[in-house]
């Protein structure tokens, strides 16, 4: 049954970190002790790291019980996770938002200010994907996945799904009702890892949940969109908009969010298409503008439609396309001319696209290497920085 309003309580999950070494070793009372705080400050090391951390050695403490001292953890530098931000003294948590190199998939993770997740799809099938995302949540701390959002039943979406909740557990599963499309393995996928206990979420358009200080409103499910919210606007740039033929597939099912933490609001809506895109944005925008928009359907030519795109006038826009999926030349030139925007930022360059139809390598996670992520931090006023895991380099938008 839809769920209209769920309030979670949780835990403060630390915050991404940089590349570079390990934690310090703690201080015991004796030799075993110190080799045990020791590890801890290589666990440490992982957690900035974004990969392996190693325990130094404890030495001896004294036959009167003082104390003996760990040695340093070695953790290894991780190019996948960029800094998505740390904390100053006093100040409050941000909300952190991932998107994972899937290479064409999709895996968009929301790490709420105490620590709560909300993962949006996961990836394709196999070993590759689940990994990549396992490694993310190990680095911010989160031991489960709260949601695990199927925004449609394509196997690039979910088919990492069963091994993902191998590694790490997800709550409650959340999608849009049953597939209409059963002949893609990516449903099958998804009931594999739902298995018979989990809890399962399917929801309507207009329904809500509170994550951590966050609240997701979902505006898209099952073909269906929401009534206007409360920043709804007219939309000018519905003079003139085209229409395109939909497919009675997945994609127009696709369960989208808008995400809202003080004044800042991000878009995802998976890979709905042209047409219901244009129900959200006309005769009435019924969104509003935003700050941060999920390029739908990884960008291609099928989605994005500039009605939409130029009445949420996003200051950022992100493309998670793979290097031989997605993007499109118009969608490009729709997302440039976009009133406000000051950045597109790509998980990949597309290979088949010429350079005027990527944005500039600097904001491009992945160019020739793979596993490289961006992320986003935002701050409780509305502030925001896009950081890009290749370079290590960030840049800041400040809140409308």
């Amino acid at each position: 049954m839809p769920v209209n309003l769920l309030v979670l309580t949780g835990v403060l999950a630390c915050a991404g970190g940089k590349p570079g070494g390990g934690g310090p070793g703690g201080t015991g009372g004796d030799g075993e002790t110190g080799g045990r705080q020791g590890a801890t400050g290589g666990t440490a090391g992982r957690a900035t790291g974004g990969s392996s951390g190693t325990g130094g050695a404890g030495t001896g403490g004294a036959p009167d019980g003082s104390a003996g001292t760990g040695g340093a953890g070695a953790g290894d530098a991780g190019p996948a996770v960029p800094d998505a931000g740390m904390d100053a003294p006093g100040a409050a948590s941000p909300l952190r938002i991932f998107w994972i190199d899937t290479e064409g998939g999709a895996a968009t993770l929301l790490v709420a200010p105490d620590g709560q997740t909300l993962l949006a799809d996961a990836g394709w099938a196999g070993a590759r994907d689940p990994g990549r995302i396992a490694a993310v949540l190990a680095q911010v701390g989160a031991k489960k996945i709260d949601y695990l959002l199927a925004t449609h039943f394509h196997e690039d979406h979910t088919g990492g799904m069963a091994n993902l909740v191998k590694l790490v557990p997800a709550v409650t599963f959340v999608d849009h009702g049953n597939t209409v499309e059963p002949s893609d393995p990516g449903y099958a996928l998804y009931t594999s890892a739902l298995g018979s206990s989990a809890r399962r979420m399917s929801v309507k358009a207009g329904d809500k949940l509170q994550l951590g200080g966050v609240e997701i409103t979902f505006v898209s499910s099952h073909g269906q969109v929401t009534a206007p919210l409360a920043g709804a606007a007219a939309n000018p740039a519905c003079a003139g908009a085209r229409t395109k033929r939909d497919v009675p597939d997945e994609d127009p099912r696709s369960v989208g969010f808008l995400a809202r933490y003080g004044t800042f609001e991000f878009v995802d809506l998976g890979d709905l298409t042209w047409e219901v895109e244009g129900q959200l944005a006309c005769p009435m925008n019924r969104l509003g503008p935003v700050d941060l928009f999920q390029s739908s359907q990884h960008g291609t030519d099928d989605s994005n439609a500039r009605q939409l795109v130029h009445g949420l006038a996003p200051q950022v826009i992100v493309v998670n396309c793979g290097a031989g999926k997605g993007g499109g030349t118009e969608s490009f030139e729709t997302f440039q001319s976009s009133p406000g925007i000051k950045d597109i930022w790509q998980v990949h360059r597309v290979t088949r696209l010429d350079a005027a139809h990527n944005t500039d390598e600097a904001l491009t996670a992945n160019v020739a290497a793979t596993d490289f992520n961006l992320s986003a931090t935002v701050n409780a006023d509305g502030s925001f920085t896009v950081s890009n895991g290749r370079t290590q380099q960030s840049r800041s938008y400040q809140a409308r």
